[in-house]
């Protein structure tokens, strides 16, 4: 049995899916002064066994890694012989733990079927979902999957009406999925944008916090405040991992759980 395993890292919003897994949210912000972003999903090439996703290039410590777009696809993952995936383990940031006007995520972010939706949306429905902290305090997603045979885990993207792609990765592969905003000077906190995607959270300042108690936070995201590219080797309570190497541009703020 091989283990696949995914690292989420950026402004994604990870919700329970009716006991089907977990559904995430991975949110584009046309219009504002988070528009500025990158979404993209990065890996070994030599760990893929084949991929019809457009759009690689080159990234990562010496060109050595590879990036394809993430735009508004729905994405979901086969091959896993895990158990259904209940819930994070760990802590993870609430996002109406930040401000009791956010009632719900706006359809268009939220509603995968939405007319003009702003959301990718990834399907997790197999494997263990854990919260992890780099060591700069973000909080990430790390899933892991367990699979058989000589074919790994396949990730597919539905993109409606532009047809499907995907990736298949080798039996062991582990890749990143990130959500990126260059930082400014001029760039509010970027703990901000989750509060675009809110019903009645449009004046939220505070940052997101674990709960309960919901005590808001008033400290910003730990981010670099130039943009710089680094090698990402995240603190992780199990030493047996193989971990990636991936590329960090500024990564902004934590996951966040809604509700």
């Amino acid at each position: 049995m091989s283990v696949t395993s995914i690292q989420f890292i950026g402004l994604f919003v990870v919700m329970m899916n009716s006991g089907a897994g977990i559904h995430i949210l991975l949110p584009h912000f046309p219009g504002t002064p988070f528009a500025d972003h990158v979404s993209a999903i990065q890996y070994d090439p030599t760990q893929v066994a084949s991929i019809t996703w457009p759009g690689a290039t080159a990234c990562g410590p010496t060109g050595s890694l590879r990036c394809v777009p993430i735009n508004l696809e729905t994405i979901t993952f086969a091959g896993a012989v895990d158990p259904s995936t209940t819930d994070v383990v760990g802590a993870i940031p609430h996002l109406r733990c930040c401000c009791s006007s956010m009632t719900d995520i706006l359809p268009k972010y939220k509603d995968p079927t939405a007319t003009g939706k702003l959301s990718a949306h990834i399907f997790v429905a197999q494997g263990v979902a854990e919260a992890i902290t780099d060591p700069n305090g973000r909080t990430d997603t790390w899933v892991t999957m367990h699979s058989t045979g000589l074919v790994g885990i396949t990730l597919t993207a539905n993109a409606g009406t532009a047809g499907s792609v995907n990736i298949v990765f080798k039996p062991g592969a582990t890749f990143a999925i990130m959500n990126t905003m260059p930082s400014t000077e001029t760039t509010p906190p970027h703990f901000l944008a989750y509060y675009l995607m809110g019903v009645g959270s449009s004046t939220c300042t505070s940052l997101p916090s674990g709960g309960p108690p919901c005590a808001a936070q008033t400290t910003e995201c730990s981010i670099l405040k130039k943009q710089t590219t680094k090698a990402l080797t995240p603190s992780l309570k199990k030493g047996s991992r193989v971990v990636a190497t991936v590329t960090e541009l500024d990564m902004d703020c934590s996951n966040s759980h809604f509700p």
